[in-house]
């Protein structure tokens, strides 16, 4: 397994833009999985799984390896070509191109989505702190100026998180962090009429 898959291609983004794949490739370690080992990790049918796999593994971004007979029956088991997988920054630059926009607006929501279901799932068993929740809002920002804010934050949590990713390290527990910088259309049309 690489460290780092770039997608450069349409299709690849299209088939990583289902927050649904997004979950199959982070129940990953790094161990290979079945489509019946998944299915029972993330409590899905089988036929499910299998469909989703198949379209990782036609994007080239799920890969096959190794195969094992159980019972007559070949059990394959895959693993993600990387650990982490990014867009290529000419792909996000190049958002004059409709379908681009689209796919790239797709894969932006899938992870959303994907945040948002960990977000009520963490807030259902009562593990939402406050102090785990930040908001601000009434920037006036560039486009450029929210870009280079975003990077920012990445540029610290690379710091600060640098070589901490062992799970067996006392008192951590795993956790997502999420950066968004969100244009707020209502408030951008409000100030338009005003």
């Amino acid at each position: 397994m690489k460290d780092i898959l770039v997608l450069r291609d349409l299709e690849e983004i299209k088939a990583i833009s289902h927050p649904y794949r997004v979950e199959i490739l982070e129940a990953f370690g790094e161990e290979p999985y079945s489509a019946k080992q998944l299915s029972e990790i993330l409590g899905e049918p089988h036929a499910k799984i299998n469909y989703h796999i198949k379209t990782l593994l036609g994007a080239g971004i799920l890969e096959l390896v190794e195969e094992k007979v159980k019972s007559g029956i070949i059990e394959k088991y895959y693993l993600p070509k990387a650990k982490m997988i990014v867009l290529d920054k000419s792909i996000l630059n190049s958002s004059t191109d409709s379908k681009v926009t689209q796919t790239l607006n797709q894969f932006s929501i899938s992870l959303f989505e994907k945040i948002s279901d960990d977000f009520y799932r963490a807030a259902e068993n009562n593990e939402v702190k406050s102090k785990h929740v930040r908001h601000h809002n009434e920037y006036f920002l560039t486009e450029e100026e929210a870009k280079e804010i975003i990077g920012e934050i990445a540029n610290k949590l690379q710091e600060v998180c640098k070589g901490k990713k062992d799970p067996n390290r006392d008192d951590v527990r795993p956790y997502n962090l999420s950066f968004l910088a969100v244009p707020d259309i209502r408030r951008e049309k409000k100030i338009k009429k005003d």
